[in-house]
C-alpha cells in the first residue's frame, strides 16, 4: 500500500472516530479552561485586594514614620540654627524668642535645647510653661542619655504621657553639631486620624470592587479570623459568618503566607462557588489577616458557545486537512529524503562537500520558500561555511598560543623587576624584609620594592594599580622606576618623594588610571620609620611580645595619578626592637571563598597575632599566605595579593629570629 493510500485511510478513520472523541475532550478540556481561567482570574483579583488591604492598614504606619522623619530634621535643622546663635554669642532671651516663633509657624508644640547633661538650655515656651515640663525631668530622662553621651545620633520617643499638665507627645532628638555637647528635642502630637483612615479606607474599597467585578461576596479578616470588612450582593447574606471549612482554609493561607483557592459544590458542568483568598501583610512583614472572595461560576452559557462553535471548527479542520495532506505528501517528503541522503554523505565525507553535493543542495532549495527550502539553503551554507570555520579555528588556536607564550614572557618580565634577592638574614643583622605578589592574571598591577638609601636607612614601599592585566602591568613598572629615581634623588622627606611621583604620573595619565602607595624611610639606628601614603591599606604593627595591631594614624593623602597638586604628609612609627610592619594589598583582604565572605582585615589580624615574635620575616609572609589559601579553598583569585613584611632588630642587630 502506497503512502498516500496509506495517509487517507489514517484520516478517514481519524475523522470516523476522533470527531466524537474531539468533541467530548473539548468540552471537557473547555470546562477546565473555564474553571481554571476563572481560578488563575480569582487569585489575581484577591492578590489585588490583599495587597490593597495592606497598603491601607499601612498607611498610618507610614505616615508616622514620615512624621517621625519630619520631626527629626525639623531638630536638626533646629540644631544647626542654635548652634550658630551660640557661636554668634545671641542671647539666651533672643534664641527662646526665636525658637518661640519657629514653634507657633510649624504647629510645633514643644522645642527644647540642651547641654551635655541634659540641663535645658533654651525652650519655645513661655516661662510658666516651661517651669512645668522642667518639673517632669523630661530632658532627663535615661532614653535620652545616649544622644548625651555621643553613642547615637538621633531618636525617636514612644508616646509620652506626663501627669503635670496631662499632656500626650512624642518627642524627636538630634545631638547638637560638631559633637558640642547637648541635644535637641521637637514634639508632635498623635496624629488620631489614623484608625479612621484605616477603617473608612476599608470598607469603601471593599463596596468598590464588590460593584465593579463578577464577585458574590468579599470579607477582608484579621488574624484572629474577626471581619475587618464584609460586603455582599445580598444585603441579607450573614457573610460575616464562616464555616468550619472556610475558617481552615482562611487559617491556611495565612499560615502558608500563600493565596490559595477551592471550589465549593464542584459538579461536572454545573453552577459552582469559587472562593478565594490571599494573605494581608502588616509594617513588619508578617502576615496580619486575610482577603476573602467569593465567585460564582456559571457553565451553561460558556458551554453552549463553547461547543457550537468547537465542534463545527473541529469538524471543517479535518474535512480541509484530508483534503490538503495528500496534495502536499510528496512535495514534503521527496525532498526531505534526499536532504538525508546529502547530508549521510557529508558526514561521510568528513564535512568536505564535493561538487555533486553543492548542485543536489542548491535543486532541493531551488524556487522553494518554505520550511523545506530554508532548511536546504541553511546545509548549503552550512557546508560552505564550515571550512572556512576550520581554518578560522586553526589560525585562532595558533594566535592565541602565541599571545599565551608572550604574555608568559611578559610575567617573567615582570616578576624579573620585583627584587628577589631577600636571602636569610645574617647574625647581626639589623632588619629583616620579605615580601611575595602574586598575579590574579598573567600579569598584574601590585608592586613592591625596597632598596637602602645609604648605611642607615632603608626605603621600602608597596602599592596596588587601579586595574589589573597588561594596562596595570605597564603602570606599575613606571610607578616602580619614579619611586626608584626620586627616593635614591632626593630622600630628606617621604611626602615629597609621593609628591614628585604623584605629578609625574599625573602629567601622561590618559587612561586616568591611579595607584594606592605605603612607603616608608626605616632608620637602622632609631627603629623610626617615617612613612607616607597615598589610599592604601592599614598596616599592621608586629608588637615584640607577640601580637599584632593595626594602624589606624594615617596622614598621607589622596591615590597617586588622581590629581596633581595632591599633597601627602609624613608620620612617625616607632619601632621596638624585636617589632615590624606587615603591609599588604586589598588582595589579601578582599580575597573570597566559595561562599562569597571575604578574608577582610579581622582575619589577617588574627593570622597574625597568632604568628611567634621570633618567626623571621618569611615565615610571616608564608604563614598569612597558607591563611588565605586555607580560607579561599578552590574558588579562583580574583585581585592581585602582594605581603612585605619587615622587623627591626634594634641598633646593633639582636641576630636573625630562628626559622619557624
Amino acid at each position: 500500500m502506497t503512502l498516500r493510500r496509506r495517509l487517507f485511510l489514517f484520516v478517514s478513520t481519524l475523522i470516523a472516530i476522533g470527531l466524537p472523541s474531539a468533541g467530548l475532550v473539548f468540552a471537557y478540556v473547555s470546562w477546565l479552561s473555564v474553571l481554571e481561567r476563572t481560578e488563575r482570574d480569582g487569585i489575581l483579583i484577591a492578590q489585588t485586594l490583599a495587597q490593597s488591604v495592606t497598603f491601607i492598614q499601612q498607611v498610618p504606619t507610614a505616615l508616622e514614620q514620615i512624621i517621625d522623619q519630619n520631626v527629626r530634621t525639623q531638630a536638626d535643622i533646629v540644631a544647626q540654627l542654635t548652634h550658630l546663635a551660640q557661636r554668634q554669642k545671641i542671647s539666651a532671651l533672643e534664641i527662646n524668642r526665636a525658637l518661640r516663633t519657629i514653634a507657633v509657624r510649624n504647629g510645633i508644640p514643644e522645642v527644647w535645647v540642651t547641654d551635655a547633661s541634659g540641663q535645658p538650655l533654651f525652650w519655645s515656651l513661655d516661662d510658666i510653661d516651661a517651669s512645668i515640663a522642667l518639673d517632669s525631668g523630661l530632658t532627663l530622662q535615661p532614653k535620652f542619655k545616649p544622644l548625651l553621651q555621643g553613642q547615637q545620633y538621633s531618636l525617636s520617643t514612644e508616646l509620652m504621657y506626663r501627669s503635670i499638665d496631662h499632656s500626650q507627645l512624642y518627642y524627636g532628638a538630634v545631638t547638637m553639631p560638631e559633637r558640642s555637647g547637648g541635644m535637641t528635642l521637637i514634639a508632635h502630637r498623635p496624629n488620631l486620624a489614623n484608625s479612621s483612615i484605616q477603617n473608612v479606607g476599608l470598607k469603601r474599597m471593599v463596596d468598590s470592587v464588590l460593584s465593579g467585578a463578577l464577585i458574590d461576596a468579599i470579607w477582608i479578616f484579621d488574624e484572629n479570623l474577626q471581619a475587618l470588612a464584609v460586603s455582599s450582593v445580598a444585603s441579607n447574606d450573614g457573610t460575616a459568618t464562616l464555616s468550619d471549612e472556610q475558617r481552615t482554609f482562611i487559617e491556611t493561607v495565612i499560615s502558608t503566607s500563600t493565596p490559595a483557592s477551592y471550589f465549593a459544590d464542584k459538579v461536572l458542568f454545573r453552577h459552582a462557588f469559587l472562593y478565594v483568598a490571599a494573605p494581608t501583610f502588616g509594617a513588619d512583614g508578617l502576615p496580619n489577616g486575610a482577603a476573602l472572595m467569593r465567585l460564582p461560576v456559571n457553565m451553561d452559557a460558556e458551554l453552549h458557545s463553547l461547543l457550537t462553535i468547537g465542534g463545527g471548527v473541529t469538524v471543517i479542520m479535518l474535512l480541509l486537512g484530508m483534503a490538503l495532506a495528500l496534495p502536499f505528501l510528496n512535495r514534503i517528503v521527496r525532498p526531505l529524503a534526499r536532504l538525508t541522503v546529502q547530508t549521510h554523505r557529508l558526514v561521510a565525507h568528513h564535512f568536505d562537500p564535493d561538487q555533486e553535493m553543492h548542485a543536489e543542495l542548491l535543486k532541493v532549495s531551488e524556487n522553494r520558500k518554505d520550511e523545506v527550502g530554508y532548511l536546504g539553503n541553511a546545509l548549503y551554507s552550512m557546508v560552505t561555511t564550515l571550512k572556512a570555520h576550520i581554518a578560522d579555528l586553526k589560525a585562532t588556536t595558533a594566535a592565541k598560543e602565541r599571545i599565551e607564550g608572550e604574555m608568559s614572557a611578559a610575567r617573567a618580565i615582570q616578576m624579573g623587576m620585583l627584587p628577589h634577592n631577600f636571602g636569610e638574614p645574617a647574625p647581626g643583622a639589623r632588619f629583616d624584609l620579605h615580601a611575595v605578589l602574586e598575579p590574579a592574571k598573567a600579569v598584574g598591577g601590585d608592586l613592591f620594592d625596597f632598596f637602602p638609601l645609604d648605611e642607615h636607612r632603608l626605603f621600602f614601599l608597596i602599592g596596588d594599580v587601579s586595574d589589573k592585566g597588561v594596562a596595570a602591568a605597564l603602570f606599575m613598572a613606571v610607578t616602580k622606576t619614579l619611586f626608584a629615581v626620586e627616593a635614591k634623588r632626593d630622600s630628606a622627606s617621604v611626602g615629597g618623594i609621593m609628591e614628585r611621583v604623584n605629578h609625574s604620573l599625573c602629567e601622561n595619565n590618559p587612561e586616568g588610571m591611579f595607584v594606592t602607595v605605603f612607603a616608608g624611610i626605616l632608620d637602622l639606628r632609631t627603629g623610626e620609620i617615617s612613612f607616607s601614603d597615598g589610599g592604601h591599606e592599614l598596616p599592621f604593627l608586629l608588637r615584640h611580645d607577640g601580637g599584632a595591631a593595626m594602624i589606624e594614624k594615617k596622614k598621607g593623602g589622596l591615590v597617586l595619578g588622581f590629581v596633581a597638586e595632591s599633597v601627602y604628609r609624613n608620620d612617625l612609627i616607632q619601632l621596638q626592637p624585636g617589632e615590624g610592619l606587615v603591609i599588604y594589598t586589598d588582595g589579601v583582604t578582599e580575597a573570597m571563598n566559595g561562599d562569597h565572605e571575604l578574608f577582610n582585615a579581622t582575619r589577617l589580624g588574627d593570622s597574625l597575632a597568632a604568628i611567634s615574635p621570633d618567626c623571621s620575616a618569611r615565615t610571616v609572609i608564608d604563614r598569612v599566605m597558607n591563611s588565605v589559601r586555607a580560607f579561599v579553598g578552590e574558588h579562583p583569585q580574583s585581585d592581585d595579593i602582594t605581603l612585605l613584611a619587615l622587623r627591626w632588630h634594634g641598633p646593633s642587630g639582636n641576630g636573625p629570629p630562628a626559622a619557624n
